[in-house]
């Protein structure tokens, strides 16, 4: 994933993306970040799926079950 795939991304997507990724930065670290991670996030933005806008744990939660859902799958 580089810079200008994400700059190429629709507004709306590229939104859903940040919002994936930042869930991970929370969970994990920033510096923990990998690029499976990433990519997951950006696969993630190219669906329609919704997380939970509750709170902050529910969407991190969220992320961190399909996280590692899509983990036990490989």
């Amino acid at each position: 994933m580089n810079p200008n795939t994400i700059r190429g991304m629709a507004p709306h997507t590229r939104v859903r993306f940040h919002f994936a990724t930042s869930s991970f930065a929370r969970i994990y670290g920033v510096d923990r970040l990998t690029f499976d991670m990433i990519d997951f996030c950006y696969d993630w933005a190219h669906t329609a799926e919704q997380a939970p806008l509750d709170c902050l744990n529910q969407v991190d939660r969220y992320f961190r079950q399909l996280w590692d859902t899509s983990q036990q799958q490989h």
